[in-house]
């Protein structure tokens, strides 16, 4: 085969995808719509962040499509962990939420994308194309998000927490227990107690249901 039959056999090479997310009937639309697009190739699909981390450890597909809010330990860990094991893989959340906090979150676990569920077919399709190829992607109902990331705003006090404060946060938001949280994330009880001592200090809350109220306020959780 000459070099120009090479060159093009290598440009019809799919994109691989690796789909996430809790719910059957979207997973199944979306490694439709993906399969639709001969530049794009689902490789596996599965419903939570700890069969993510395990399905790209076996896949090594190109790219991955990730939802947050799922049980376990969720999307936004998810992320940190597959990066973790692979600085170079490239994520692109594909979520319901549009909260800016989430969207920092994602980013600072190494998401390279962050795309709405709102958002029609040919933008996610976009975002799969762009992150696979190493370059970062917003749908455009994030951009005014993005733009005001390091401006003062009512989301701005949870930058005072950790990342896994943050996902303690979350969990115990979404009326997860403390005995719970310290199962999903692999760790003690006594240092999930610690991070919820310090998360209220930090927030400036007294109870489980305040800090379940600042969530949706926010848009952190689903009401």
């Amino acid at each position: 085969m000459d070099e120009q039959g090479i060159t093009s056999r290598a440009k019809l090479t799919p994109v691989t995808v690796l789909v996430v997310d809790d719910h059957p009937a979207l997973r199944a639309g979306l490694r439709s719509l993906i399969d639709s697009d001969p530049a794009l190739r689902v490789l596996a699909e599965v419903e939570s962040g700890e069969a993510a981390y395990a399905a790209y450890r076996k896949h090594r597909p190109d790219t991955v499509v990730m939802d947050l809010s799922m049980e376990g330990f969720g999307g936004i860990e998810a992320i940190r962990r597959i990066r973790k094991l692979d600085p170079q893989a490239a994520v692109l959340v594909y979520s319901v939420h549009d909260s800016q906090v989430l969207l920092e979150r994602a980013l600072e676990a190494g998401a390279m994308g962050f795309v709405t569920k709102g958002s029609n077919v040919e933008t996610l399709l976009l975002g799969l194309k762009k992150v696979a190829k190493g370059e970062s992607f917003v749908s455009a109902d994030l951009l005014p998000a993005l733009l005001d990331r390091h401006r003062p705003s009512g989301a701005a006090q949870f930058n005072r927490l950790t990342q896994r404060e943050f996902q303690v946060f979350r969990l115990l938001s979404e009326g997860h227990s403390l005995s719970e949280c310290a199962s999903i994330l692999n760790l003690s009880s006594k240092t999930v107690s610690n991070h919820f001592t310090q998360i209220r200090a930090k927030l400036g809350v007294s109870s489980l249901a305040e800090m379940a109220h600042m969530a949706i306020r926010q848009g952190l959780i689903e009401p």
